[in-house]
């Protein structure tokens, strides 16, 4: 039976150990971050148009020269192509990619607008520190990548500013703009290592909290709440691809006389042994083993018709069979058995539980016909209900 891997936070990378984890978390925060950067790309431009419009201002009343338009301007209309640009990313390694890029374009446009505008060097400082909290706290990229793209700003930076400034800026100015810059880098990186983990922290502590709501405490399995979540959804997916989707109903045969005649706690053995061996049997990505309730199981087969399910059901009748586990009442013989009702559903028009339903009448048909059988139908649609085999 597959463990779920703890979930921890690292300490310093500021991402969750588990891969998968970090996976779903960058995914559940997508839309989120995709939204925070929109929102700094609007007040970019409107800052930059606010500029453009004091400048404009100042052209047409005092004849300023028309190139100060242009760094404004720039600043306006580039977060707005940015966005257009973001809007079009669906995934998070892509938004992610794609903003690196766009940071290292804008990074590079502004160094080359001060190179050709050197009256804005007296504003540079405390834009720089500026691109710093923003590198750190708002784009929505990894810490370490994070690091990464302000560690070589906070370089490259100050020695374009310190070379351009040359007499205009004296030295112990560009020597407080070092100092700003590495107190910037400090401040930002402890702040968006402890937002970064905070993050994380959280999301964290809602997935255990869901392992433990939808797993069954005896059997370490799925319970019924995950199984009725799972149907629902990949009821919708098959639906939407015209697959098939297969469902198992499985019942342990006469296992009241063995509780009654093993004891509660050997009984409660024995249906964590059978769980063990379904999970170990049904193994795909896809698939759901979960406990419906007292000692019946279910397994979920999404794109998979009849034969193949029959075909996994044959598989956990003979991993039974080859257990061998003892049961000294039962009437057809001394060890184990199961009834299983496999019920498939091509045209999935009506509802999931139209599917459970016929499930669970081939399970009844198995145990009228004897118990330890397996009893196979396919789902049709109306007028005719069903048609069992």
């Amino acid at each position: 039976m597959a463990v779920p891997q703890p979930v921890a936070v690292t300490r310093w990378t500021a991402r969750l150990a588990d891969p998968e984890h970090e996976r779903a978390f960058r995914l559940q925060r997508f839309s989120e971050d995709r939204r925070r950067l929109f929102i700094v790309m609007l007040l970019a431009s409107a800052t930059g148009a606010l500029i453009f419009l004091g400048r404009l201002y100042a052209h047409v009343m005092q004849g300023d020269p028309t190139e100060a338009l242009y760094p404004p301007l720039v600043s306006a209309v580039m977060p707005l192509i940015s966005m257009a640009i973001f809007w079009r990313m669906r995934t998070p390694v892509k938004l992610e990619i794609t903003v690196l890029c766009v940071c290292t374009c804008g990074i590079t446009i502004r160094l080359l607008m001060l190179t050709f505008q050197p009256g804005t060097l007296a504003m540079w400082l405390p834009l720089m520190v500026t691109i710093t909290f923003i590198i750190y706290l708002y784009l929505p990229v990894r810490f370490v990548m994070a690091v990464a793209l302000a560690s070589i700003f906070s370089i490259v930076a100050p020695f374009w500013w310190g070379l351009l400034a040359q007499s205009a800026v004296s030295g112990v100015e560009i020597y407080r703009g070092i100092l700003w810059m590495l107190l910037a880098n400090a401040l930002g990186l402890t702040a968006a290592n402890t937002l970064h983990r905070s993050q994380r922290s959280e999301f964290a502590q809602k997935l255990v909290l869901q392992q433990l709501l939808s797993t069954d405490a005896l059997t370490g399995i799925a319970n019924r709440r995950r199984f009725d979540e799972t149907l629902a959804r990949e009821w919708q997916r098959c639906q939407r691809n015209g697959s098939p989707l297969s469902l198992l109903m499985i019942d342990v045969d006469h296992f009241k006389a063995y509780n009654d005649y093993c004891g509660h706690p050997q009984g409660d053995a024995c249906l964590r042994q059978v769980a063990r061996l379904l999970t170990d049997t049904v193994h795909r990505p896809g698939d759901l083993v979960a406990r419906y309730g007292g000692e019946e199981f279910v397994c979920l087969l999404p794109e998979v018709g009849s034969a193949g399910a029959l075909a996994v059901a044959g598989k956990i009748a003979a991993a039974l069979s080859h257990a061998s586990i003892d049961h000294p009442r039962s009437p057809a013989g001394a060890r184990l058995t199961l009834s299983i009702g496999v019920a498939t559903a091509r045209q999935l028009t009506s509802e999931p539980a139209v599917l459970v339903a016929f499930a669970d009448k081939l399970l009844y048909e198995a145990k009228a016909a004897g118990r330890n059988q397996i009893k196979v139908g396919q789902l049709t649609p109306k007028p005719a209900i069903a048609r069992a085999a």
